[in-house]
């Protein structure tokens, strides 16, 4: 078997149907698994995943012990040559596996592969490729300068070498993560991905970031805003520096000092409520379904006009909401669409197949939201 895909998911049973829709095609044409692992949504998640999904490979976890031992559950079970992680919260391209895997295997020594990372507005996420995490990165990153955190050496379409690659995609060789550690259990959430990233360089490894293959990924990197995030961003530096310097003492008294002064300066801003409701000027769909277009019609009580790709090229928009059916669409075509139409404050949203919802962000900060037609 050429690839095993691993996702771990928690309570996102709609994302994770959009993101499966998405991998069935990005497979097709490869000797492929799909596992997903769930960490006790107790949601719909269980009924939903094997009847809608029967070909993937479901493992129900009794209880939620983390993101990287969930990770490690599906890669002990995985008979892949690859390994693909991926995010349940990911829209995924018709050829972005098989892209990453033949880039992987043209380089030399490669350990992680990575893909450029747009938000649900088509917006690039910077944290598609990051450097390697130091006592300064991580002290300028808490008190907010983020500069030194990403990987400014490549432009987003670029491709390239990389010290860091997010857990959203991350392409590797089985026997090659065997050799490591592997993903450390510790981590409950966050700082997994750059400890692993760090692994294979210190092997010997070099990880690499491919910009020509985009996905969404709805939740981008939470903001310092968010409280739960601060401290767990905090935990994993400590933990970090603890198992990767020698001098780790010295260097969690200093970041420290920096946590506890970037808490009280940001204290006001973590308070700070994101927008619930959505303004926009017209309602267009990427659809044949007339009944789901009078579904449409009086959610929006307002006209929603049918489209198609060749019309759009006709069409100007600006501050408009795009909702696109992908039954009967490629999600590449989506996904360009997207990044095409990002700079006139467009909103965008998916229908769920087999569901009757809509799905979809209008920020990087948060995850995408769920709305029943």
């Amino acid at each position: 078997m050429k690839v095993s895909v691993v996702i771990v998911s928690y309570k996102v049973p709609y994302h994770l149907m959009l993101c499966l829709e998405s991998l069935q095609k990005a497979i097709t044409d490869l000797e492929a698994e799909i596992i997903v692992v769930d960490n006790a949504s107790n949601d719909q998640t269980s009924e939903l995943i094997p009847k809608h999904f029967p070909n993937v490979k479901f493992i129900q976890n009794p209880s939620n012990d983390g993101f990287s031992k969930a990770n490690n559950i599906g890669i002990n079970q995985a008979q892949g040559e690859y390994i693909c992680l991926v995010n349940p919260d990911t829209i995924l391209t018709e050829t972005c596996i098989t892209s990453a895997i033949e880039k992987h295997q043209s380089l030399k020594n490669c350990g992680i592969l990575g893909l450029r990372l747009i938000d649900g507005t088509g917006h690039f996420l910077p944290e598609s490729k990051i450097n390697k995490l130091t006592l300064k990165v991580a002290a300028l990153k808490m008190l907010g300068f983020s500069k030194q955190f990403y990987n400014n050496n490549l432009s987003e379409n670029d491709e390239g070498q990389t010290a860091t690659l997010v857990g959203a995609f991350m392409c590797f060789k089985k026997q090659d993560y065997n050799q490591l550690d592997g993903l450390d259990e510790r981590y409950f959430m966050y700082g997994e991905d750059i400890d692993l990233s760090y692994q294979f360089t210190k092997a010997g490894f070099q990880n690499y970031y491919l910009g020509s293959e985009k996905i969404i990924h709805f939740k981008g990197e939470s903001t310092l805003r968010d409280e739960v995030y601060f401290k767990r961003f905090f935990d994993s530096v400590k933990l970090f520096f603890t198992k990767h310097y020698t001098n780790s003492k010295l260097m969690i008294g200093v970041v420290s000092v920096f946590f506890f002064i970037a808490k009280y300066l940001k204290k006001n801003k973590m308070s700070k409520q994101e927008r619930t409701e959505i303004d926009f000027n017209s309602v267009y769909v990427f659809s044949d379904n007339m009944l789901l277009i009078e579904n449409l019609k009086s959610v929006f009580n307002q006209e929603v006009k049918l489209l198609n790709f060749v019309e759009s090229n006709r069409v100007t928009f600006k501050k408009d909401l795009i909702i696109f059916d992908p039954s009967g669409l490629s999600f590449q075509e989506i996904v360009n669409f997207i990044v095409e139409h990002r700079s006139e404050n467009n909103l965008f949203r998916f229908i769920i197949p087999q569901s009757n919802v809509l799905l979809g962000s209008d920020s990087s900060t948060s995850q995408a939201k769920v709305m029943p037609l």
